[in-house]
């Protein structure tokens, strides 16, 4: 792990580590052990995940202290009744966000065996608690961690000369060496910093998708069937699936086999491998259709067909995306969805109810409009979404909380949200790089032409859902 990784992801990993450690010992040497195999892995450790990963199994091998450490008692009163791997299971779900499947795989359990680890730690913090919901746990949980924020380091981390303590008085110094016009173009510099390289993400996606189709087609190749692989990029891990009775004997070559290959393609994932004998499924029966499913599905075509006809056969469609036009049916009612584009309610209402009238079929009849140009751009733009989720979400430059994509109108709205206030001080100057950023990936030339440069719209969000300014 390079230096510049390690001192990015160093201050989280203080204070996961110190809040999951008994006492501030403990702390420093699981801290030293983690830089340690961050330093000596093959891969250097680029994501937090794998970091979390590294520090999961120096709290597995660390033994409980017998002295807890009096400052986290008072700061920790409920935590300090679980476990270690408790404490860090709570810190992964409540704090860091990850699903119990994910805190699961970075911590090398399985998800049953996480859920009950979480619910006999649940159980410890809140033991001689009342009235205490989720909620609150999770509140108390983040006050904790922002507590172990203004904690100093452990004594093998202390900075000399105690800089924090003198950073006011470095600062008044540096500007008034540097003047003002050194102090505008430090700013200039910041506004104009490009932000993350999102199209980095997406040219390792199609790689690494072009190397999982590479080792699939290496099990097939190998005369293997029933042998299924994928990998979840986000948490690093891979899943090798084996089914049958007749791979129960093959299990370790084909593990040796995918092995080799990721090994050859640098997928530097945990591979979690599972075996299992489908349980035969008894004949389905056939089932006699009822006189009024008969009935409803019949006027169900007759509906389609005619609307198809009389409505529908003029509009534009990418077949390759979806039908545009819904028709549906329950024991109370019917339902119909046609695009608005088409302007044609009425005369649709007229036509269905035609029809159910020819059949005396009394149920309600609703028709409603939908936006066809809304669903067709949410189609188009799907990959694209993810794209900048996945950057954003790895990205340890920004504190990334969410992003939602919809499309309105005809544009598609970019809804960033952060872990900032607003008022921060460097808040516009961080959501204009993350605009800047997302901006940069749209424009390159490879995703105008999944976006068919469709119009679009970025709104970066603080904690508050207040939009901060960035033009």
């Amino acid at each position: 792990m390079a230096d510049k990784n390690i001192s990015v992801l160093n201050q989280e990993l203080k204070r996961i580590a110190s809040i999951v450690a008994d006492n501030d010992n403990e702390a420093a040497i699981l801290i030293e052990e983690t830089k340690k195999e961050a330093l000596n892995a093959i891969i250097p450790i680029k994501s937090e995940r794998r970091l979390l990963k590294l520090l999961a199994k120096q709290v597995e091998k660390q033994p409980s202290a017998r002295q807890k450490n009096s400052m986290q008692v008072k700061f920790t009163a409920g935590l300090s009744k679980v476990d270690k791997q408790g404490r860090l299971l709570l810190v992964l779900h409540y704090y860091k966000g990850y699903s119990i499947q994910k805190s699961a795989r970075i911590m090398g359990y399985s998800e049953k065996e996480a859920k009950q680890m979480l619910m006999d730690a649940l159980m410890q913090w809140t033991s001689g608690q009342t009235g205490t919901d989720l909620q609150q746990l999770k509140q108390q949980l983040h006050k904790d961690l922002a507590y172990i924020e203004d904690m100093e380091e452990p004594p093998e981390f202390k900075r000399p000369f105690h800089i924090k303590r003198f950073a006011p008085i470095i600062t008044f110094l540096l500007v008034l060496l540097i003047g003002g016009a050194g102090s505008q173009a430090l700013k200039a510099k910041a506004e104009v910093n490009p932000g993350i390289d999102i199209m980095d993400i997406f040219k390792e996606s199609i790689e690494q998708e072009e190397a999982l189709d590479e080792v699939r087609a290496a099990i097939a190749n190998a005369g293997y069937q029933d042998v299924y692989f994928s990998v979840d990029s986000n948490a690093e891990y891979a899943y090798l699936e084996i089914e049958g009775k007749d791979n129960e004997a093959k299990q370790e070559e084909i593990k040796s086999l995918v092995e080799a290959e990721m090994q050859k393609r640098n997928i530097d994932f945990f591979m979690e491998t599972n075996f299992y004998i489908p349980e035969e499924s008894p004949p389905m029966e056939e089932v006699e259709m009822d006189e009024e499913t008969a009935i409803s599905n019949e006027i169900l075509e007759k509906i389609n067909n005619q609307l198809s006809k009389k409505i529908m056969d003029k509009f534009e469609v990418n077949s390759n995306l979806f039908y545009p036009l819904f028709v549906s049916w329950s024991t109370d009612a019917w339902s119909i969805e046609i695009p608005e584009e088409i302007g044609k309610k009425q005369e649709a209402e007229d036509i269905t109810q035609a029809i159910l009238d020819e059949y005396k079929d009394d149920r309600k009849l609703f028709v409603e409009e939908y936006r066809y140009k809304d669903h067709e751009q949410a189609y188009i733009w799907g990959d694209v979404v993810e794209y900048i989720n996945t950057a954003l979400a790895s990205s340890e430059k920004y504190t990334f909380k969410a992003m939602f994509a919809e499309p309105d109108d005809g544009v598609m709205k970019f809804d960033v949200r952060l872990y900032l206030l607003k008022e921060d001080k460097d808040a516009e100057i961080i959501a204009r790089e993350v605009k800047r950023s997302i901006t940069r990936f749209l424009e390159t030339s490879e995703i105008k032409e999944i976006s068919e440069d469709n119009p679009y719209e970025i709104i970066v969000r603080d904690n508050k859902n207040k939009e901060i300014e960035t033009d």
